[in-house]
C-alpha cells in the first residue's frame, strides 16, 4: 500500500506543480491577463477530464489487469518526449481575434499529453487497488487523501519554495526528473500487483455499481459550482491586485484541501451551511457597498470574504458529493462525473461567460448556484411558500433604489450606511433558512444592484479577454471616462472647448505633465498601454509617436469619437497591437528618445513589464540621452521600491514622483498618482534633478529584484 500511495502523491504533486508553472511561462505573451489563468484551467479541466474518461473506458473494456497496466505504461512513457516542456522566443498571440483557441492550442501541443497520463493515473491507481486484494481495497476512497495530499503540497510550496529558488528552466528540468521518477513507480507498483495478484484468488473484476442519471446528474451540479466560483473568485481578485501565481495558488489550494477535509472526516453540516450563509451574505453586503456608494474594503478584509465564502461553499459542495459517492466499483464513474461538472465550470467561465455577458456577472451567478445547492443538503427545495419569492423581490427592490440613489453621490455618512446595511444583512440571513428563498435573495440584491450601476450614466460597455472596459459619466456629465475592471484609466471634458486637455495621472500640473513640460524634444517616443490616448496631447508636430495596446476594445474605444477624442484631435499618434514589451523587443536598438509604460490591468501593471529584464530591453531600446518614463500609480500594490531595486540591478538611475494634487488642481481635473523617470545615465536626468519634487529612488533593504523568473507580490502588498 505505501508504493500506491506514494505513486498517487507524486503523480498529483506533479500535475499540480506543471499548473501555474506553465501558466507563468506563458502570461507574458498576453499582457498578464487575468484571462490568461483561467483559460488554462478550463484546458488543464477538459484534459483532466479526458484522462478520467480515458481510466473509466480502460478499467470497463479491458478486463485483464495486466493488459490495463501495459497499456497506461505506455501512455505515461509517450509523455517523456514533450520534456522539458519550453515556449520558443518566436511565438506571438493573434492581435484580430481572442486568443483563447491560439492558447488552448499552446497548452495542448506543449504539455497536453504528459498532463493526460498523470490525469488518468490517480483513478487508475485506485482502481487497481481495489483489485489488489489488501484488506482496505474494498474502500480505496482513502487513497484520495494522497492525491489531495500531493496537489496541496504542490500549489503550497510553487510561490514558497519553488517559484523564488528555481528559475523556470530549472523547475520544467526537475519536473522532467519527476515525471521519469514516477514512471518507475508505476513500474514497481505493476510488478507488486501482478505477484501479488498472482499469489491470490481474489476474483479478477467485480461489477460495477448501478447509478442512475439523476445521481450522476447530482454529482456534476455539486462538481460544476465550486469549479466556476475557483475561477470567477480568482479572477475577481487578480483583476485590481495582480495576474500572479500567488493569487492563484491561494483559492486553487483551497478548493483541494475542501477535498482533503471533506474526504478524512465526516463535517457538521449545519455549521458548513452557516459558515456558506454567512459568507455569501457579506459579498452581497459588500457588493451594495461598492455599487451604491462607492467604497471598498481593504486587501485583507476583501480577499478574506471571498475566499472565506468560497472555500465554506467548496466545504458544502464537495462534502455533499462525498456523502453522495458509490461503492468501490462505481470509483471510475464517481470520479468522471466529476471532472465533468469541474471541465464545464471551466468552459463556463472561460468560454461562455465572456461571450454572454459584458460583465464579470459569472461570478455571482455561481454564488446564487450554490445558495440552491444548499436544497441537496437540506432537502427542502420542493417546499415552496409564497414568501419565497415575495420577501425576496421585496428586499430586491429597496436595494436598487438605494443603489439609483446613492450612485456616484457622495459618500454617505458611516452611520447611515450602517443603518442601511445591517437590516439588509440580517435579512439575507433569514432568508438562509429556507435554500430556493436565499438564492433568490441573493440574486435579486446584488442583481438589482448590478443593473442599477451598469445602467446609470454607463455610455458602452465592451468586454474582451483582456478585461470589461466601460465609458461612464462623471460629475453631472463633466466628464466622460474609461474604467477598466474597477479603475479608471482615463478621463477628458465632456466640453468641446476642453477635449485636448489631458487629465487624471496626465494632468499638465502632475509628473507626466511636468516631464513633458521640461524635457526637450523628443522625436521618437513610444507608449505600452493607450488607454483613453491622452498622452497623445503631448506630442509635438514633428514627432513620431507610436502607441503599443494588447487589447483590441481599448483602441477602438479611443477612437470612437462619440465619447473620446484624444486621439483624433491631436492627430499623428500610431497605434499597434500587440503585448507592448514583445512588440518593442522587436525594435532596432537605440531607436527611441522616450519610452512610456502605462500599461494596466485594471489597477494591476502586468508584472513582466517590471522585471529586471524587461528595464534592460527597455535601455537597448533607447538612444544616447534617452529615458523612461514609468506610470506606477497603484492602490493595492507599493511598486515604487520594486522598480528602485530593478533600476539598481541594471545599473541604471531614476528619480521618482509621488504627486497629490491641490484642491484647485483636482478641480481642474488632476489625479493623485505615482511616476518615475529612468535612465542609463544620471547626466541624462539632470532636467528633474533641480526639481524638488523628483527624489531619489530608494529600493527594499535585501529584497531581490524582480525577474521574468521570480516575483514576490505578497511583500508588496498595502494589506
Amino acid at each position: 500500500m505505501p508504493v500506491f500511495a506514494a505513486a498517487i502523491f507524486t503523480s498529483a504533486f506533479l500535475l499540480f506543480w506543471v499548473q501555474p508553472l506553465f501558466s507563468k511561462m506563458i502570461l507574458p505573451l498576453l499582457g498578464g491577463a487575468p484571462s490568461v489563468w483561467n483559460t488554462a484551467m478550463m484546458f488543464f479541466q477538459l484534459v483532466l477530464l479526458a484522462g478520467y474518461g480515458y481510466a473509466h473506458l480502460l478499467t470497463r473494456r479491458v478486463e485483464s489487469l495486466g493488459w490495463q497496466i501495459a497499456i497506461h505504461g505506455v501512455v505515461v512513457a509517450i509523455g517523456l518526449a514533450f520534456l522539458p516542456f519550453a515556449l520558443s522566443g518566436n511565438l506571438a498571440p493573434p492581435t484580430d481575434q481572442s486568443p483563447v483557441l491560439w492558447l488552448v492550442g499552446l497548452l495542448a501541443i506543449s504539455v497536453g499529453w504528459p498532463f493526460f497520463a498523470l490525469s488518468a493515473s490517480a483513478p487508475l491507481l485506485q482502481a487497481w487497488f481495489a483489485r489488489s486484494g489488501h484488506k482496505s481495497s474494498g474502500d480505496p476512497y482513502f487513497l484520495y487523501a494522497a492525491s489531495n495530499a500531493g496537489s496541496l503540497l504542490a500549489l503550497l510550496c510553487f510561490p514558497v519554495l519553488l517559484e523564488p529558488e528555481l528559475t523556470l528552466a530549472g523547475q520544467a528540468g526537475a519536473w522532467r526528473a519527476g515525471y521519469a521518477g514516477l514512471l518507475l513507480l508505476l513500474v514497481v507498483t505493476a510488478a507488486l500487483l501482478l505477484r501479488g495478484r498472482a499469489a491470490s484468488a481474489t476474483p479478477e473484476t467485480s461489477a460495477p455499481s448501478a447509478s442512475s442519471w439523476k445521481q450522476r446528474l447530482v454529482w456534476i451540479a455539486l462538481a460544476f459550482v465550486p469549479s466556476s466560483l475557483l475561477l470567477g473568485v480568482t479572477t475577481h481578485i487578480t483583476t485590481d491586485i495582480a495576474s500572479a501565481p500567488l493569487f492563484w495558488v491561494v483559492p486553487f489550494a483551497l478548493y483541494l484541501l475542501s477535498f482533503v477535509i471533506v474526504f478524512a472526516r465526516p463535517l457538521n453540516r449545519d455549521w458548513v451551511l452557516m459558515a456558506q450563509g454567512a459568507g455569501t451574505v457579506a459579498i452581497a453586503v459588500m457588493t451594495i457597498l461598492v455599487l451604491a456608494f462607492g467604497l471598498g474594503g481593504t486587501v485583507l478584509l476583501t480577499v478574506g470574504i471571498h475566499l472565506s465564502a468560497f472555500f465554506a461553499t467548496a466545504l458544502m459542495c464537495h462534502g455533499e458529493l462525498v456523502r453522495r459517492r458509490p461503492a468501490a466499483s462505481g470509483l471510475t464513474t464517481f470520479y468522471f462525473c466529476m471532472s465533468i461538472g469541474g471541465a464545464l465550470g471551466g468552459i463556463f467561465n472561460a468560454l461562455l461567460a465572456p461571450a454572454l455577458f459584458s460583465s464579470d456577472i459569472e461570478y455571482y451567478l455561481a454564488l446564487v448556484a450554490a445558495c440552491l445547492l444548499r436544497g441537496l443538503v437540506k432537502g427542502d427545495l420542493r417546499q415552496y411558500r409564497i414568501g419565497d419569492s415575495l420577501y425576496p423581490l421585496l428586499l430586491g427592490l429597496v436595494v436598487a433604489l438605494a443603489v439609483w440613489r446613492f450612485v456616484d453621490a457622495a459618500p454617505f455618512a458611516m452611520v447611515g450606511r450602517l443603518l442601511f446595511l445591517l437590516p439588509c444583512a440580517l435579512a439575507l440571513y433569514w432568508f438562509s433558512e429556507r435554500s430556493l428563498r436565499f438564492a433568490l435573495g441573493i440574486a435579486v440584491v446584488m442583481g438589482g444592484a448590478f443593473f442599477v450601476r451598469s445602467s446609470v450614466d454607463v455610455l458602452h460597455i465592451e468586454r474582451s479577454f483582456f478585461g470589461i472596459n466601460k465609458v461612464k459619466l462623471l460629475e453631472k456629465d463633466r466628464k466622460i471616462a474609461l474604467v477598466h475592471g474597477t479603475t479608471i484609466h482615463g478621463t477628458q471634458f465632456t466640453d468641446p472647448a476642453r477635449r485636448r486637455e489631458p487629465l487624471s495621472y496626465y494632468a499638465r500640473s502632475g509628473p507626466a505633465g511636468q516631464m513633458f513640460a521640461s524635457d526637450g524634444a523628443r522625436p521618437r517616443t513610444a507608449l505600452i498601454g493607450l488607454g483613453t490616448g491622452a498622452l497623445a496631447c503631448y506630442r509635438r508636430p514633428d514627432e513620431d509617436w507610436t502607441f503599443f495596446e494588447i487589447d483590441g476594445a481599448v483602441e477602438r474605444i479611443a477612437r470612437d469619437t462619440r465619447y473620446f477624442h484624444y486621439l483624433s484631435a491631436c492627430q499623428g499618434a500610431k497605434v499597434r497591437l500587440g503585448d507592448g514589451r514583445l512588440l518593442l523587443g522587436r525594435e532596432s536598438d537605440r531607436s527611441y528618445d522616450l519610452i512610456v509604460i502605462d500599461a494596466f490591468s485594471s489597477d494591476a501593471i502586468p508584472t513582466h513589464l517590471l522585471t529586471r529584464e524587461a528595464l534592460a530591453l527597455y535601455l537597448r531600446k533607447l538612444r544616447p540621452g534617452g529615458v523612461i518614463l514609468f506610470n506606477l500609480s497603484n492602490k493595492y500594490l507599493e511598486l515604487g521600491p520594486v522598480l528602485s531595486n530593478g533600476v539598481a540591478s541594471v545599473k541604471a538611475f531614476a528619480r521618482r514622483q509621488l504627486y497629490y494634487p491641490t484642491d484647485s488642481e483636482t478641480a481642474r481635473g488632476a489625479a493623485a498618482s505615482e511616476w518615475m523617470v529612468i535612465a542609463a545615465a544620471e547626466a541624462d536626468l539632470e532636467f528633474l534633478t533641480r526639481d524638488k519634487r523628483w527624489l531619489a529612488t530608494q529600493g527594499q533593504p535585501g529584497a531581490a529584484p524582480w525577474t521574468d523568473d521570480f516575483s514576490n507580490i505578497f511583500r508588496v502588498i498595502v494589506w
